[in-house]
């Protein structure tokens, strides 16, 4: 699927940032299953954009995604339970996943990019899931975030209650769950879910910046390693994340990449992996 078929999620690339947005905001980006396909898509196009280095996920005007759309989850009630899949192609999963990255939800944890989940404002439900599978997440002030599954009668959805006790520890994740907790950014900060807390006020600018930071002056090479390194070694047993670890600096002490942070380290400046865009040429007066 290409970007240009995109109907309910938004795509755009500048200064090596891919931006995801979840455009429904009629609807406070409800989540569906179109929007799911789309946002697997979007992330694709993002993984296999070389010159793109970290992507942002985020929601159109005042919302991140309040969860699922309201009407789907009635339709469900309805029919005692039931529900039809969408089908769509779908990308790939990248090369040598692991089977508990083979899955829609946790697609951004295989990819050799960053993913930051910019929480602009409500964010609850599958809003909370995206949430979670991105690596990194910064909220607004003044946003709400909660999980809302306890509140449905629902089960911690699609593997959060394995990954949400390895962002915030078991005890937080016990409360944020079982109380249905409603948290402000600045709550959500206290509990180790995001690791950023801005103003509404240039937040989404903010985001932009932190994210661009990590494109240009991260190795790419190094970033996808230890994506894999964090979420598939470190399930593993120590004997074999290590050795692991010591065959991948082997390897990689002979690359470009290593080439250009020693130069950077040498002349005491930061590593510039990407370019900054040119400056547009000044018209002379």
């Amino acid at each position: 699927m290409d970007a240009c078929e995109f109907e309910q999620v938004d795509y755009g690339v500048a200064d090596h940032v891919a931006t995801v947005t979840l455009n429904r905001p009629d609807r406070r980006n409800a989540w569906t299953g179109r929007m799911a396909i789309e946002y697997r898509w979007a992330l694709h196009h993002a993984e296999h954009d070389s010159d793109i280095g970290a992507i942002v996920v985020t929601g159109a005007k005042n919302a991140f995604c309040v969860g699922a759309d309201m009407e789907i989850l009635l339709e469900v009630n309805e029919a005692g339970g039931a529900y039809q899949r969408l089908v769509a192609e779908l990308p790939p999963f990248p090369a040598g996943s692991p089977p508990g990255l083979r899955h829609n939800h946790t697609y951004p944890l295989s990819l050799r990019k960053p993913v930051v989940a910019a929480i602009n404002g409500p964010c609850a439900g599958a809003g909370f899931v995206v949430a979670c599978f991105a690596d990194l997440r910064i909220a607004a002030e003044d946003v709400k975030i909660t999980p809302s599954f306890a509140g449905l009668g629902l089960p911690a959805e699609y593997g959060t209650a394995w990954l949400l006790p390895r962002i915030v520890g078991l005890q937080n994740a016990l409360e944020m769950l079982l109380t249905n907790a409603v948290m402000t950014g600045q709550e959500a900060l206290e509990f180790g879910f995001v690791r950023r807390c801005w103003p509404k006020g240039g937040f989404l600018e903010r985001v932009q910046d932190f994210a661009r930071n990590i494109a240009r002056h991260s190795s790419p090479s190094a970033l996808a390693v230890m994506k894999r390194q964090l979420y598939v070694d470190a399930n593993g047993d120590l004997e074999t994340a290590y050795l692991r670890a010591v065959e991948d600096m082997n390897r990689m002490v002979g690359e470009p990449d290593y080439s250009t942070g020693l130069a950077a380290v040498t002349d005491r400046r930061r590593p510039v992996f990407r370019p900054a865009p040119a400056e547009p040429a000044k018209e002379e007066s």
